[in-house]
């Protein structure tokens, strides 16, 4: 809370803390507020676990004694804007194109199959260069941890231990090659909604 009644220093590494009875975790202050709106927090998760993610791979690269713990939740965090990106964009394009989103699962692979058909619809093609790169590392995502549990969980359902990369990670590379993916989600979506608006003016115009 930044009002004064709470004295608390949220960037210290040691604390000696003790939970206390009445503690509460959603206490009423002014620091953040919930988007109540469905359009508003589509927005604000899209925006978050990306800039999350950015966040955790800056503070890795600042601080080692970190680095190995704050990947986990680095990568899940960029996995989680990928698939909430092809999602957004499949649910705001895809009636457009015929093209529903159908059941939510985090399959990133079918979710981009349904993209290219949206894609198609409005007259790109995802054989160029950029879009030929961005179905690649969604690919890579696919192999490595094709149901969102392999940065979060130690072990799969079945106990067993998820396959990862193990010749360790360029962080720089990896923020790098996430900044082009945010780009190219943002400039597609700008272009179909540009191409559906040209679409019902002309549509408006011809009654």
């Amino acid at each position: 809370m930044t009002d004064g009644t709470y004295s608390y220093d949220v960037f210290s590494r040691v604390t000696e803390r003790s939970p206390e009875a009445g503690n509460r975790l959603f206490v009423c202050g002014r620091d953040s507020f919930l988007a109540e709106q469905v359009a508003e927090r589509q927005y604000r998760l899209l925006q978050g676990y990306k800039r999350a993610g950015d966040i955790l791979i800056q503070n890795a690269l600042a601080d080692p004694y970190d680095r190995d713990n704050l990947i986990f939740p680095a990568i899940f965090n960029y996995r989680h804007y990928i698939e909430l990106a092809l999602k957004a964009i499949i649910e705001e394009h895809g009636p457009f194109a015929g093209v529903p989103l159908g059941r939510k699962d985090h399959e990133l692979p079918d979710l981009w199959r349904l993209f290219v058909r949206v894609a198609a619809a409005f007259g790109y093609d995802c054989s160029d260069a950029t879009a030929t790169a961005v179905a690649g590392c969604i690919a890579e995502f696919g192999t490595i941890d094709a149901r969102a549990t392999a940065f979060r969980y130690a072990s799969n359902l079945d106990v067993s231990t998820p396959i990862l990369p193990s010749d360790g990670l360029d962080l720089v590379r990896l923020h790098d090659v996430m900044n082009g993916i945010e780009n190219f989600f943002e400039c597609i979506d700008l272009h179909f909604t540009h191409k559906a608006d040209l679409v019902a003016e002309a549509w408006l115009a011809a009654q």
